[in-house]
C-alpha cells in the first residue's frame, strides 16, 4: 500500500501557552474521573458551558452529519478520533455524543497552563505525559474507561492548527490503544468553510463548521503470540486519515 507522506504541521504554527502549573508523573496522579463526586461536582459548571456552547454552534452554524454512526456508542466504549483545527471542535465532540461520558486526550502542555487546566477536567480531559512513556501511563486508564463504556477522545495530528483542512501526519497511540483494548474507532472530521455574501468572504473569522461522522472501524484482532501488528495498526490510521482528506475535499467542492 503506497501512503501518501502527509505534513507535518509547521513550527511556526504550534500554538505557544504558558504552561507553568508542572505536573510531575513520579506522584501518583488520577488521568481519568469516573467516580460519583466528580460527575456531580461538574454538573454545574458544565451546565454552563453547555449553554455557552450552544450558542456557539449557531454563530459558527454547526452542523452534524452521520449521526447514525454514534449508535454503537450506546453498546460499547469506543475511541472517537477527529482533526484539530479549532479552539471548540474538542467542545462540541463532547456534546454531540451526549449523554455517553467523552474523556478527551490532551498535550501535556496544555494541561500545564492556569486555569486552562480547570476547564479541562471540567470537560473530561486528561493529560498525555510528554516523558516517552505517556502511551504506557494512560493505557490502563484509557482500558478502564472503555470497559466501563465510557469513551476516549484522541486528536491524531497531535497540536491545534487553526482553521485548517489540512491533514497532518498522524500519531499512532489511538490506534494502538484500540487494538490493545480491541475497542472501535469512530473517525469525525470538521469541515470549515468561509461564510459568504454574495459569493465572497465576509471575514476570516466568519466561518461555518460542520462535523462529519465515519463508520465505525475496527482493530485488528489480537494475536496469540502477542506482537503488535503493526503494518496493520499503521493501514488502521492511513484509511483514518484518507477518509478524512476524501470528507474534506468533497465538502469543498
Amino acid at each position: 500500500m503506497n501512503k501518501p507522506l502527509r505534513p507535518e504541521i509547521p513550527r511556526d504554527r504550534i500554538i505557544q501557552v504558558n504552561n507553568s502549573k508542572k505536573i510531575d508523573f513520579d506522584e501518583p496522579f488520577t488521568f481519568i474521573y469516573m467516580d460519583w463526586w466528580y460527575e456531580i461536582m461538574i454538573i454545574i459548571p458544565f451546565a454552563i458551558s453547555y449553554i455557552i456552547t450552544l450558542f456557539v454552534a449557531a454563530f459558527y452554524g454547526f452542523r452534524v452529519q452521520g449521526r447514525k454512526n454514534l449508535r454503537i456508542l450506546r453498546r460499547r466504549g469506543c475511541i472517537t478520533i477527529s482533526n484539530h483545527c479549532h479552539y471548540f471542535d474538542t467542545v462540541f465532540a463532547n456534546f454531540v455524543v451526549l449523554p455517553k461520558a467523552l474523556h478527551t486526550a490532551v498535550a501535556q502542555r496544555n494541561f500545564e497552563v492556569p486555569y486552562v487546566r480547570r476547564l479541562l477536567r471540567i470537560h473530561r480531559a486528561f493529560p498525555i505525559p510528554a516523558n516517552g512513556r505517556g502511551l504506557d501511563m494512560i493505557t490502563e486508564p484509557v482500558g478502564e474507561a472503555l470497559r466501563r463504556r465510557h469513551h476516549i477522545h484522541f486528536l491524531p495530528e497531535g497540536e491545534l492548527v487553526m482553521k485548517s483542512q489540512t491533514i497532518h501526519r498522524f500519531r499512532s497511540g489511538a490506534f494502538l490503544l484500540s487494538y490493545r483494548h480491541q475497542a472501535p474507532i469512530v473517525p469525525m472530521v470538521y469541515v470549515i468553510k468561509p461564510r459568504t455574501f454574495r459569493g465572497r468572504p465576509m471575514g476570516p473569522n466568519l466561518i461555518r463548521m460542520k462535523l462529519v461522522i465515519g463508520e465505525p472501524m475496527l482493530p485488528p484482532l489480537m494475536r496469540e503470540d502477542g506482537r503488535v501488528p503493526m503494518d496493520e495498526i499503521e493501514t488502521m490510521a492511513e484509511r483514518a486519515a484518507s477518509w478524512m482528506e476524501e470528507t474534506i475535499a468533497a465538502h469543498h467542492r
